[in-house]
């Protein structure tokens, strides 16, 4: 925390690409789903019901999936997500590995999930929980925690 989120550019599940330099200028909320196709249901579900409280507090969401991007876009299809759901896998989850977390090169057991600053600054991370324990108060607690203070001066505030 306190660092410089690292600046990635993923495919979109349902169009074009996005990435972290697009987020700058808001806070943002970004969950890296974890296991396979039927957890990511439970996790699109929270994830869905949080997002409108995000957009109210003016906190982007986007969700990442490692896994190849006809996969995603699968899941989106059925899901119909509120969010932005971006594919990360080629090179093998290196998105998610330059976050720290999926060191094994493949769909991680265990989702992580990060609130970053307006200037692209980490501001809290949530690591290994589980698909069912994704839990939207605990997230919607640290982004208005996070709104509440004071506005940071720098990378190490």
């Amino acid at each position: 925390m306190g660092e410089y989120a690292p600046a990635f550019v993923l495919p979109r599940c349902d169009r074009g690409y996005l990435g972290l330099a697009e987020l700058i200028g808001r806070p943002s909320v970004i969950h890296f789903y974890s296991g396979t196709g039927a957890s990511w249901f439970e996790q699109s579900a929270c994830l869905n019901a949080l997002a409108p409280t995000l957009g109210v507090l003016g906190v982007a969401l986007v969700g990442i999936i490692c896994a190849q991007q006809a996969v995603v876009a699968d899941h989106c299809k059925v899901t119909l997500t509120d969010f932005p759901v971006l594919s990360d896998w080629e090179p093998r989850g290196l998105v998610s590995r330059l976050y720290g977390f999926n060191l094994n090169r493949a769909a991680p057991n265990l989702a992580s999930t990060y609130l970053i600053d307006g200037h692209g600054v980490v501001r809290w991370i949530r690591y290994g929980v589980e698909a069912a324990d994704v839990d939207s108060a605990t997230i919607i607690a640290a982004a208005r925690s996070h709104l509440s203070r004071q506005k940071p001066l720098g990378p190490t505030d």
